[in-house]
């Protein structure tokens, strides 16, 4: 029952997460807020998760997933409302903040639930990820036609329902950390001197690389999902076909990771995890010159598959080289390297879309995206070995 549970919990947070960022900026922008404010308030999102992000794997390992899972949901609630009674830039600013740290304890708590079940990890974590896809895809369609059909407030209501009933089934877990808990309580006291720095175990060359590509790949998937929108619009392209083909990236993030045991058994992880970084830089500098609808279509399912497999492959990587007493640290590293690139990017990317277009921003990533798929491109040696751990 438990596995069940973790699973819908995590396919209503990635529903709601990839509705809302799109909605927030679309509306934003029709309030007539600029790229900039727009940067900034999607900013707001990475910041203090990004410095929290470590504190509160700590606090997962020590005080257990339950009582972070009831105040993640309930500050998800209390966020949306926000906007929903006074929108305005200052209070898009404190909604995605609080989203942020809310999904961040969400996210490592039902990440650190799915590594401590036991049998294959990458398999548990693709099956998990399969139903966040399912998430992914529904998502922007949704929220999007609320939006467009009904307004703002009654895309916001309607997501808040969703993370009601999200609370509600954490009531249903039995046991949520059971033996693990204990364990990291007992070794707290035995192992406190000798306890390994965080950033030490970070030398192992393929996990810090799995890291910094699920980071990378994490932050852009997330500016995607916002500056998609504002490019679809320069493009003549209506808020609906922008949710469509948001949720078309959903769809072959979904496809894909049927195919994900078998393309790590045949390729490795790591050779996978660089594809994936380069693929999506082309397309992102491809996409602000499309040429028609159709090509976006294709575009943006190939970076959809892209965005499919970096993250289940990342989070494989971690929690198989990790403890289970400290997952919910090292996941909060994980989180908080997405969430410093998911703060950076758009700041920088959105100034510059500022100045000379939002076209700018896709471009930029892109040429990032690149420098740092050369930067951790496996060694032949590491090649191989990313082979094995299939």
């Amino acid at each position: 029952m438990n596995y069940y549970i973790i699973i819908l919990m995590n396919t209503i947070l990635i529903t709601t997460i990839t509705g809302i960022k799109p909605v927030v900026s679309i509306y934003a922008y029709s309030l007539g807020h600029s790229p900039q404010e727009i940067s900034m308030i999607i900013a707001s999102s990475a910041i203090f998760p990004a410095i929290l992000a470590l504190k509160i794997g700590k606090w997962v390992d020590h005080i257990g997933t339950r009582p972070i899972v009831i105040i993640g949901n309930v500050m998800f609630m209390v966020a949306l409302l926000l906007s929903a009674i006074y929108p305005s830039f200052l209070t898009f600013l404190i909604q995605l903040a609080m989203v942020g740290i809310a999904s961040t304890c969400l996210m490592l708590c039902l990440q650190k639930r799915i590594g401590n079940l036991g049998g294959n990890i990458d398999r548990a974590v693709a099956n998990y990820s399969l139903f966040g896809s399912i998430g992914a895809m529904v998502g922007p369609t949704m929220s999007s036609y609320l939006y467009d059909s009904y307004g703002y407030q009654s895309c916001i209501f309607f997501n808040i329902t969703l993370i009601a009933i999200a609370l509600s089934s954490e009531m249903g877990m039995k046991d949520a950390d059971g033996n693990n808990l204990l364990k990291t309580s007992g070794n707290q006291q035995s192992n406190l001197i000798v306890r390994e720095s965080i950033w030490k175990l970070m030398r192992n060359r393929d996990m810090r690389n799995a890291m910094l590509i699920g980071g990378l790949l994490f932050s852009n998937r997330e500016l995607f999902s916002v500056y998609f929108p504002l490019l679809a619009e320069n493009m003549d392209i209506s808020p609906t076909m922008t949710g469509i083909l948001l949720s078309l990236s959903g769809l072959t993030m979904l496809i894909i990771r049927f195919t994900q045991t078998s393309l790590v058994h045949s390729f490795g992880r790591m050779k996978i995890l660089t594809w994936s970084i380069f693929v999506t830089a082309v397309i992102y500098l491809i996409t602000p010159i499309s040429p028609s609808i159709v090509v976006l279509f294709v575009l943006i399912g190939i970076v959809g598959a892209g965005f499919g497999l970096a993250q289940p492959l990342s989070t494989s990587a971690v929690l198989e080289a990790t403890l289970p007493e400290r997952r919910g640290e090292v996941l909060g590293a994980q989180m908080m390297i997405n969430r410093v690139s998911q703060f950076a990017i758009p700041l920088i990317f959105g100034g510059i879309g500022g100045l000379i277009g939002v076209s700018a921003i896709f471009w930029g990533s892109g040429l990032v995206l690149l420098a740092f798929g050369y930067i951790t491109r496996p060694l032949p040696a590491h090649g191989d070995k990313g082979k094995n751990q299939s």
